[in-house]
């Protein structure tokens, strides 16, 4: 049975836009015409009906032709169409030949089914009013002459009438299928959407849209791993904003939460390669962590934050320094490597942030030699 699946089903995402119950049916539907097509061809062979077996045969092989073509090229949409047109010919066919003797037209009732459930409700009624295009002129013409005289004009009203209703039934099911399936993708999406809101939103600061302490503290022993597969130094700083406390009692906490945004959004900009990440720790204080090759050159980069801040020139009368807002950084490098830990980083470059405040802020210093 787990190989007759394996058979039926495609990847996900493979042939073309058709939703994953379509291309299980239109898989079932050719092997089920396989199947039908030989048993019919030799059942009419023991019958001795040689030219509905002849036809039974070749259907059944372009079947087994469009399954193959299937399974090797993946286009769904070309072996549906292939599928379809072989069964529309051969029911014309087949009605040409057998005649309606016993009412054998009853078995065109197929066409649609096959035509609407693989095709869908549009392409499927395009193949449908084809087939009965030429199937009700050909019974029409043929009133009092099949079947020795016994196929009547309202034996034909029957099969228009019957055929009719059955395709409408037909199309408002898949309709109604194709519907739902819309309704229930957008469901999905939705929910799809909610969750990565959700997700985002556990590991983001709220104010700053930068990443979270929660964020850092799970990020971090994937990028010392990383740092060490790739050989290179992990660089972790802490920024500060200098004499937060009293700009906040200066201008209010409202004016307060737009300096931080204005601090978040400098970082982010300065710090914004792939590989690199900035969080807010909690109040005003920030930390990134820089994996790279040049260590120099990376506390050079991370110290022109402090320049930059500064030039923001926002107003910060109650600082002890400038007129302008400042930040103070703390800077810590390692090559990782079994013998460390990366919470080591965070404990030397809070010991350079303090080093930086203690010689007068606006400024960076970077703990040198971690083993």
């Amino acid at each position: 049975m787990d190989k007759i699946l394996e058979l039926l089903i495609l990847k996900k995402g493979e042939g073309s836009d058709f939703c994953n119950r379509r291309l299980i049916v239109i898989q079932f539907a050719l092997i089920a015409s396989v199947v039908l097509f030989s048993l019919f061809s030799i059942i009419n062979l023991f019958m001795r009906h040689f030219d509905a077996a002849a036809i039974d045969l070749i259907s059944s092989v372009v079947a087994v032709l469009a399954f193959i073509y299937m399974k090797k090229s993946r286009n769904i949409l070309l072996t549906t169409r292939i599928a379809t047109l072989n069964v529309v010919l051969f029911f014309i066919l087949f009605a040409y030949i057998s005649q309606a003797i016993h009412f054998s037209l009853i078995w065109t009732i197929f066409v649609p089914i096959f035509a609407i459930i693989t095709n869908g409700k549009k392409i499927g009624l395009y193949f449908s009013l084809f087939f009965y295009a030429f199937l009700f002129t050909l019974s029409y013409q043929n009133i009092n002459i099949w079947d020795s005289g016994d196929w009547l004009f309202t034996d034909w009203m029957r099969l228009v009438l019957a055929s009719t209703i059955l395709t409408a039934c037909m199309y408002i099911y898949e309709a109604l299928l194709d519907k739902a399936q819309k309704e229930l993708e957008t469901a999905r999406l939705k929910e799809l959407q909610r969750t990565k809101e959700l997700q985002q939103q556990s590991i983001t600061d709220q104010l700053t849209k930068l990443y979270n302490r929660r964020y850092y503290e799970n990020m971090t022993s994937k990028l010392f791993s990383l740092a060490q597969r790739q050989n290179l130094f992990i660089t972790f700083f802490i920024l500060d904003i200098d004499y937060f406390k009293t700009y906040n009692d200066t201008y209010g906490h409202m004016r307060g939460d737009e300096t931080l945004i204005k601090v978040a959004d400098t970082i982010k900009k300065h710090i914004q390669r792939g590989d690199d990440f900035v969080f807010r720790l909690g109040g005003e204080e920030f930390a990134g962590i820089v994996l790279s090759k040049n260590k120099e050159n990376t506390h050079q980069w991370i110290a022109e934050l402090t320049k930059k801040i500064e030039n923001l020139h926002v107003e910060h009368k109650a600082s002890k320094i400038l007129p302008y807002l400042t930040v103070s950084i703390g800077i810590a490098t390692m090559s990782p490597n079994d013998n460390n830990d990366i919470n080591i980083l965070y404990k030397y470059a809070d010991k350079a942030l303090y080093s930086a405040k203690q010689s007068g802020r606006n400024q960076s210093k970077v703990k040198q030699d971690i083993e």
